[in-house]
Order: structure tokens, then C-alpha cells, then sequence
């Protein structure tokens, strides 16, 4: 499917080319989309190597029309940008050359950083899902997962996959000292790394 992509030229920005019109356009963006996003999940399903570097394309990611007519879903214009950061976790830090604990976190600190941006950016009513519900009441928290829309529901598991992927990479990396694969086993590392980011 990636390789019929690049063959119809979808890797490549049709906004820049002068040659289609706009819905043509807008039609090979989405599908571009798609094709990424099917192939970074391939990636994580089947433990391979991604079909396309990010460096190997310029088509924009898939953006919400201007006209009244809502025909992208939610869920199809955030997978865009969460696929993104999958397929930086995949090709930095599941690489098969080994690399050191400093290059690890290195690479950790810059993933971090876009899953933040990422959820800085998400709409407000996201944020109920990451403030933690500790002290709220029963009742409180089955209203919250009765009240989960589909988009929501879908865009929330591609961010926990991310994470555990992030966070998978970190506790089998033998080159970082117990107590960095500790933490990142019981998901301390990646939380501690968030809530310092957030409070700068």
C-alpha cells in the first residue's frame, strides 16, 4: 500500500505542485494519511521497521475543511500527529543498532516533549482524562466513562499505545541503569518528565 502511495506521488505536497484542484488536493492528503497511519500501526502490531521515514515525505497532515460540511471525524485528524510521534519512538529508540543510555534519553526527552504539545493542543475537554481521578467520587468517574465519545475513546487508546511503547523501549533498554528501567516500568519516569514539563 506505501509503495502504490509513492508510486501515485502521494508522499509528495499536492498544494505545491500546481497541478490538481482543491478537493483533489484535500482527497490525496487523507489519503496519504491513511496510508501513514495504517503503516505506523502495522509497525507496532508486528514489531517491524517502518515502510516510510518521516523524512521521506512533505504532504501536510489531513486538516478540518473550511466549509460547513464536517466530513473528517475527530479521531481521523488527531491519529495524524500521534502517528507521528509513534513513528519517532519506533525509529529512535527500537532501532536495531544499540545506543547508549544517554542517547536514550535524549531521544526520551523529545518524545516526551511532543506527547505534551500534543495534549497541550488536544480540545479542553480532553483534559479530564489526564488530570487523574483520585479524588473524585464513584459516581464521578462512571459518568466520565459513560460520557466517552468514540473519537475520544479511540484517540485516548492511540495515546496510551504510544506510551507504552515509550515506556516498553525504556525498561527492555539494558544500558540504562536499574533505576531508570524501574521507573519506567511502573510509568514513574515518563509521569514525573510530564509534570515538570507542564509546570515550566
Amino acid at each position: 500500500m506505501v509503495r502504490l502511495g509513492i508510486e501515485l506521488g502521494l508522499n509528495h505536497d499536492p498544494t505545491v505542485q500546481n497541478i490538481f484542484d482543491d478537493s483533489e488536493c484535500q482527497l490525496r492528503i487523507r489519503l496519504w494519511g491513511i496510508v501513514l497511519v495504517h503503516d505506523r500501526g502495522t509497525s507496532l502490531l508486528l514489531g517491524r521497521p517502518l515502510a516510510i521515514s518521516p523524512n521521506d515525505t512533505n504532504t501536510p497532515h489531513p486538516m478540518r475543511p473550511k466549509s460547513v460540511r464536517l466530513d473528517l471525524s475527530e479521531h481521523f485528524l488527531l491519529s495524524h500527529p500521534i502517528a507521528q510521534i509513534q513513528a519517532d519512538i519506533i525509529n529512535s529508540l527500537y532501532s536495531p543498532h544499540g545506543q547508549s543510555a544517554d542517547s536514550t534519553m535524549r531521544h526520551t526527552n523529545r518524545v516526551v516533549k511532543s506527547m505534551i504539545e500534543f495534549r497541550r493542543q488536544l480540545p479542553e475537554r480532553y483534559k479530564r482524562y489526564f488530570g487523574g481521578t483520585a479524588d473524585w467520587t464513584l459516581e464521578e468517574r462512571t459518568k466520565l466513562v459513560q460520557d466517552i465519545t468514540d473519537d475520544e475513546g479511540l484517540t485516548l487508546l492511540k495515546i496510551g499505545i504510544a506510551r507504552i511503547l515509550l515506556l516498553r523501549a525504556l525498561f527492555s533498554n539494558k544500558e540504562l541503569e536499574f533505576s531508570q528501567r524501574h521507573k519506567a516500568l511502573l510509568d514513574g519516569e515518563l509521569t514525573t518528565m510530564e509534570r515538570s514539563e507542564s509546570s515550566d
